[in-house]
């Protein structure tokens, strides 16, 4: 099958594949047992919910950012690796993706969606980018901790998609949760006929689900 009868996954780096967890947490050994029996992170860090990260690397992000520590879960990679879909990075990290590729162990390409030197796009080309994906007509996936927000969600509806599109929030802190992961994997797995908009987003406070 070519990629472009295939689903498209248009995925963030930062927050949804790279982690940020809290220090504590990390120092004791990705263990939440130290913590009050209410402390919220406890259903965070889970390991039922939580791909622990076992692999860190440091990348060369250009002059202005330098060297950056990265981390993340190989297992997680490895199940977006298996996804039968065409993965693209939409990511800030547009200038530096192929040391993230060779990371990773991936070879996605990436969207140029904003100017690096300009910044032009800066603040509204990942959601453009998606909109103009839709005239593809394949099932869309957008994995971003940031971007995918109730009005991001409305503006894709109101461009009437004809393919259903998925809009997945990871916590910045673990990134893509094993609960979404499954949900990607069955959207590119048995994609809803009708072209709806669903997005499931997780954040520190609280976890929405949205139809449109």
């Amino acid at each position: 099958m070519s990629n472009d009868a295939l689903p498209l996954v248009l995925i963030d780096f930062d927050g949804v594949i790279n982690q940020f967890p809290d220090e504590k947490v990390r120092r004791r050994q990705n263990s939440t047992a130290w913590m009050k029996p209410d402390d919220p992170r406890i259903q965070v860090y889970d390991p039922a919910n939580w791909f622990i990260p076992d692999s860190s690397d440091t990348v060369w992000a250009g002059h202005y950012h330098g060297n950056i520590r990265i981390h993340w879960a190989a297992q997680l990679v490895d199940r977006l690796k298996a996804l039968n879909a065409e993965i693209i990075w939409l990511s800030t990290w547009q200038p530096y993706i192929p040391a993230l590729d060779i990371a990773l162990d991936v070879d996605w390409p990436t969207l140029h969606w904003y100017n690096p030197i300009t910044r032009e796009g800066r603040y509204t080309g990942k959601r453009s980018s998606v909109i103009s994906h839709l005239k593809t007509a394949r099932p869309i996936i957008w994995i971003d901790d940031e971007e995918t927000t109730y009005d991001a969600g409305l503006a894709i509806q109101s461009s009437n998609p004809t393919a259903p599109v998925l809009g997945v929030g990871p916590d910045s802190r673990i990134g893509i949760s094993r609960p979404q992961m499954v949900m990607i994997e069955q959207f590119v797995a048995n994609p809803p006929q009708e072209p709806s908009v669903q997005f499931e987003v997780a954040g520190e406070r609280h976890s929405e689900h949205w139809g449109f």
